[in-house]
């Protein structure tokens, strides 16, 4: 009988160190494992749907090492750059149409895939939208902050002008700008002030997020894979720069994270939340306020996790991704479509 084979699917940008690992804790229970970097195809990796008579076949290459999927197999859906490497000398319109007609053969490829797909880009695509996430939550029993999502200037300054405590603005998508010395520039949940109301005329080319600003006694990170749920806290208001959006001081923080234990009913709604939308990872962010109320701010259905297992509180992450990709008995969510 043949090994079980897993294809992790991400970039060749993607350099944390945990991916050898995951690595070799798959093929410590026995399964053949390939790297396939999105990026890298189809200039330098190939990949096949083949029906031919009685017989159909799904096949990816990467760096010489080719594996056909089969049912008992997995995908592990981490990260995507479709096409990046595609030579820069294309001409701009035959470039977007090859970039397009690479992402549908992989992405159909996944769609097509006989076997288990942790998660299916187009259901991280899904669920990774921000008013959905807001409203399942709260049809769940989850707390949400006042929130306006618009791209219409006079309402949002009028939402703001509500807010008693102050409001928030920040985007729908994660996205960085690059500057013109090439250095990445991220945006950030940005705290609003007089200054930012006067330019708020900027909404009419692209839409942004206001909420009401939370007074914060902790920030958590929920990261669920399959059935198990790892809750870590952190006390940001502590550091200074931090006190609006952590990741602004992320580094500094990446020691400061300890285990949390949700409360039983916050718990249940976030596992009816996953069971929901169906998928077995999300990396969930919630603040606790200083009276103890637990609000949902989003879930990230493919969000970052690892700093969480290489610094404190040293999470299992890559073993339990692990579990999950090999079929454990218990390690899989139930999904039921």
């Amino acid at each position: 009988m043949s090994p079980m084979k897993v294809v992790m699917t991400t970039f060749s940008g993607d350099l944390t160190g945990k991916l050898g690992e995951l690595r070799r804790h798959l093929e410590a229970r026995g399964a053949e494992v390939l790297r396939f970097d999105t990026d890298r195809f189809p200039g330098e990796a190939q990949a096949w749907f083949r029906q031919d008579g009685g017989r159909e076949q799904i096949r990816l290459r990467c760096d010489g090492h080719e594996i056909c999927l089969e049912p008992g197999d997995a995908i592990w859906y981490r990260r995507a750059r479709w096409a990046e490497k595609l030579p820069p000398s294309l001409n701009r319109q035959l470039r977007h149409g090859c970039v397009l007609e690479s992402e549908a053969l992989l992405r159909g490829l996944i769609a097509a895939a006989p076997c288990f797909v942790m998660d299916p880009p187009d259901l991280v695509r899904e669920r990774g939208h921000k008013p959905a996430q807001q409203r399942l939550a709260r049809e769940l029993g989850l707390a949400t902050p006042r929130t306006l999502m618009t791209n219409d200037p006079a309402e949002a300054r009028e939402f703001v002008a509500s807010c008693r405590d102050g409001a928030i603005a920040k985007m729908l998508s994660g996205f960085a700008v690059i500057d013109d010395d090439g250095r990445e520039q991220v945006v950030f949940t940005t705290s609003l002030r007089d200054d930012h109301l006067a330019r708020l005329d900027g909404l009419r080319l692209a839409p942004m997020v206001f909420q009401e600003q939370i007074r914060k006694r902790l920030e958590l990170r929920i990261t669920v894979v399959g059935s198990r749920m790892f809750t870590a806290a952190v006390d940001s208001q502590k550091v200074a720069g931090a006190e609006v959006d952590w990741r602004e001081r992320g580094v500094t923080l990446l020691p400061s994270w300890s285990p949390y234990e949700l409360p039983a009913d916050v718990a249940r709604a976030l596992e009816r939340y996953m069971q929901r939308i169906g998928m077995q990872y999300s990396a969930i962010d919630m603040l606790v306020e200083p009276d103890g109320r637990h609000v949902f701010l989003e879930a990230n259905p493919a969000g970052e996790c690892f700093w969480l297992e290489h610094y404190a509180p040293h999470f299992p992450l890559t073993e339990a991704i692990a579990d999950v990709l090999v079929g454990v008995p218990g390690a899989r969510r139930p999904i039921h479509s």
